[in-house]
């Protein structure tokens, strides 16, 4: 009797390890790549990015000295959908661009990054 215990713990045991192997390779660290290790380069990025789209979408506007009042006016030259757009891409870089200088990252100056498109 005593031997039939032993081959069954033998046997119990050999099986959690053929189990467990395969799920123990889910469970190691990954390799950390070099883009992790700047954790501003991603922030900066999507800022960046954000610039360029809002650059881009200037870029295609016409040149106007239309206002608020010319958009709500029912003026033909006015985009409104680009004016909105490129409102929530200004609201989405200024809250990422306020995370970065608060978390010790360089910071984009906004207005000025947007001032050189212009010119």
């Amino acid at each position: 009797m005593r031997s039939r215990d032993l081959i069954s713990v033998f046997l119990l045991a050999a099986a959690v390890v053929c189990i467990a192997h395969p799920s123990m390779a889910r469970h190691r660290p990954k390799a950390v790549s070099d883009t992790n290790d700047d954790p501003c380069a991603a922030p900066q990025d999507y800022v960046r990015q954000r610039i360029n789209k809002i650059k881009a979408l200037q870029a295609a506007a016409p040149a106007t000295n239309s206002n608020l009042f010319d958009l709500l006016g029912g003026k033909k030259d006015v985009d409104p959908q680009k004016s909105v757009e490129i409102s929530n891409l200004r609201y989405e870089a200024d809250g990422v661009n306020a995370l970065l200088a608060a978390g010790g990252c360089q910071a984009f100056n906004l207005d000025q990054e947007l001032l050189q498109s212009s010119k």
